[in-house]
């Protein structure tokens, strides 16, 4: 009877020590796992605390980048602005040179007259009824001699063909219409000019850019009317867009 109940002493001995054991396990691996989750709580906390500097400093770049976007922009308005004034100033003071040029109304760089044909009586010319130059009168006034005005025809077109680089032909067609063909040979751009007796104007109609066509204006490709005080300017313009070609 004591040796069995000895065997069961030393049962709930073991036993004991391992329900000891186990438990201090349990509270061990307890404690290493509050101290592991006390060390995450901190750690998320510094996650957290970085995050939220960071998403200040990022919104302290956005309002940086915007601002220096809106000076951009601003600063393109003003420069623009300037550039479109200077422009304006630019286009009124050629402008304003185009219009008080001074010289012969009807000749500019670009013409040559050539073929002068002396014209009939019945023509009616822009230099009718007094308005003619005094170079071009007709030396028969004084002589009456026919070769005296042919003469004074060719000098004239020695004259003009000194100031000009176009030709310049008279059409005679046969009715009292007074109109000229211009062109310039090296482009090839070519139009006629009528003489309209009633409204004392020239009507410009084009013939052919020839290789003006890219840079030619749009007036240039129009039917228009002009008097004889802009003829200087007519052909000025034209000598310049000539002379980019």
């Amino acid at each position: 009877m004591e040796q069995l109940d000895y065997k069961f002493h030393e049962k709930y001995t073991a036993l004991k020590k391992r329900k000891l054991l186990d438990e201090g396990l349990e509270r061990k691996r307890e404690a290493e796992l509050n101290e592991l989750y006390d060390a995450m709580k901190d750690w998320v906390s510094e996650l957290r605390k970085d995050n939220a500097e960071l998403n200040e400093k990022l919104v302290e770049k956005q309002d940086e980048l915007e601002k220096a976007r809106q000076e951009f922009l601003e600063d393109i308005r003003t420069r623009d602005a300037e550039i479109l004034k200077l422009k304006q100033l630019l286009d009124e003071k050629a402008e304003k040179n185009n219009s008080t040029a001074t010289g012969f109304p009807c000749l500019a760089p670009e013409a040559v007259l050539e073929n002068s044909t002396p014209l009939s009586p019945k023509r009616k010319t822009p230099f009718s009824h007094g308005k003619q130059l005094e170079c071009s009168r007709r030396h028969t006034r004084i002589s009456g001699n026919r070769t005296t005005e042919i003469r004074s025809a060719h000098m004239l077109s020695l004259l003009l063909q000194s100031l000009v680089r176009m030709k310049i032909s008279v059409n005679d067609d046969g009715t009292e219409i007074f109109s000229v063909s211009v062109s310039h040979e090296a482009s090839g751009y070519s139009f006629i000019l009528t003489w309209l007796e009633t409204s004392d104007e020239w009507s410009y109609k084009l013939s052919s850019l020839g290789t003006l066509e890219r840079i030619a204006v749009d007036w240039m490709r129009q039917d228009i009317r002009f008097s004889m005080k802009m003829c200087r300017m007519f052909f000025e313009r034209i000598s310049s867009i000539i002379t980019k070609g």
